[in-house]
């Protein structure tokens, strides 16, 4: 894809992500909204991020029929785990925090994210409920509301506010891990705070409100945009312990700075290695 080829795909995707903003802000009001379990009992889904991710999809594949759509919702495990080919691919998140929209917390995210030849060249961030919508085109800055964004710059973690999500700990073989790394994190940054959403979290590193976030057991759609918000804000974006970021296997570390990005990595391999000594 060309430049205006990107463009345009980028103008479609924030009028089609804005076009959900309603149908958001419709179901995080109704307190009967039917819940479903996917598959663990923290796993849910509702109407509304099908919904969602209905409008993003169709709208994007009348446009761009040619495209691979990765959705949360509508793409089966197997063509979610399929290697990134030739094609343009779009990966959306339609509600990013669904236990937060169903209990009527008003941290969630529309995701969505393009990638030409292996390389992210869109991502948009929306959370209608606080009317924040964060833009990202590679090589053309991070924006909040149209209004250009930056990372703190923080370079150290004694400086540093920390997200950090306990919860991961769900899965028994990340538990030491996330344990671990909080230890380490609280002893040393200003704090720890978890949001129950990676692609606010990436907003928010982007925006410099938060500085820093190590996080894993993830899937594309939760990563994809906030990494790019995240590297065209001046942060940075790698591999969970160093290495180059995989946007099909999104365990990652995130920062304001390369020299935090470093402080952060050595606690997680730090930590890796303990665990390891101890099974």
């Amino acid at each position: 894809m060309n430049e205006k080829e990107i463009d345009d795909a980028f103008q479609l995707a924030v009028q089609l992500t804005k076009q959900c903003g309603p149908i958001v802000l419709e179901g995080i009001a109704n307190a009967a909204k039917v819940v479903e379990v996917k598959g663990r009992h923290w796993d849910l889904v509702t109407e509304y991020d099908r919904r969602v991710e209905d409008v993003l999809i169709k709208g994007l594949a009348e446009r761009f029929p040619h495209h691979r759509m990765l959705g949360e919702e509508s793409t089966t495990e197997a063509y979610q785990n399929e290697p990134l080919d030739h094609r343009p691919t779009w990966i959306i998140d339609p509600i990013d925090g669904t236990n937060n929209f169903v209990r009527g917390v008003k941290f969630i995210a529309i995701s969505v994210a393009l990638v030409v030849d292996g390389d992210l060249k869109i991502g948009i961030i929306s959370n209608p409920c606080l009317n924040e919508f964060y833009t990202a085109v590679k090589g053309k800055g991070a924006f909040l509301n149209g209004e250009k964004i930056h990372t703190s710059g923080v370079q150290e973690l004694k400086s540093a506010l920390v997200g950090h999500e306990f919860s991961i700990a769900s899965y028994a073989v990340a538990r030491p891990h996330i344990f671990g790394r909080g230890v380490e994190f609280v002893q040393k940054c200003t704090g720890l705070r978890a949001f129950g959403s990676a692609a606010l979290t990436l907003a928010y590193i982007a925006s410099g409100n938060i500085d820093c976030y190590s996080i894993e057991y993830l899937k594309p759609w939760d990563i994809a945009a906030g990494a790019l918000l995240v590297r065209e804000a001046g942060g940075v974006v790698t591999h969970i312990n160093g290495g180059q970021y995989d946007i099909l296997k999104p365990d990652i570390t995130a920062a304001s700075s390369e020299k935090l990005a470093q402080e952060i990595l050595t606690i997680v391999n730090k930590v890796t290695e303990e665990v390891k000594q101890k099974q």
